[in-house]
């Protein structure tokens, strides 16, 4: 029980971390560690539901939509009603497009960060054992969404 503790207690510790690297690499961009995750799904999969995104972004559970007005107001999402208006869309804007470059190379330092901090380590296993922890869980699927795309 006790290594089980210390486990949840260590991936909450390093998800703030990365979290927190992660907004302040993106901060010069003028977006968050969730807009700059939104920013990529929308852009690798437009036009996009807003409900299809809410299946795919992990920063944000449930329905995403104070995050999509975020990204509408600052100007890089479209959000309009589709062909049978029950279904949002949502596409990048001018400004969106110029942004993704500009997060994929922020996102590239972040992942050189990580490979310094995990080199020598079992990164295999270690995901294997976080795969353990929500196999059964929604974020399961949101995983499985997101196998080989932003």
């Amino acid at each position: 029980m006790v290594e089980v503790l210390e486990l949840a207690q260590a991936v909450k510790a390093a998800y703030r971390e990365i979290d927190r690297r992660a907004n302040e690499a993106y901060r010069p961009l003028g977006v968050t560690n969730a807009q700059a995750e939104a920013i990529l799904i929308i852009g690798a999969r437009e036009p996009l539901a807003l409900r299809e995104l809410g299946a795919l972004i992990i920063a944000e559970s449930g329905h995403p939509s104070r995050l999509v007005d975020r990204l509408v107001a600052a100007g890089h999402v479209d959000r309009r009603a589709a062909d049978d208006r029950r279904r949002v869309e949502l596409t990048l804007t001018a400004s969106g497009r110029e942004l993704v470059p500009e997060i994929l190379a922020a996102q590239r330092k972040l992942l050189d960060w990580g490979a310094d901090r995990l080199a020598g380590h079992d990164v295999p296993a270690a995901v294997a054992t976080l795969h353990a922890v929500f196999a059964d869980g929604p974020l399961a699927d949101v995983l499985a969404g997101r196998a080989t795309r932003p």
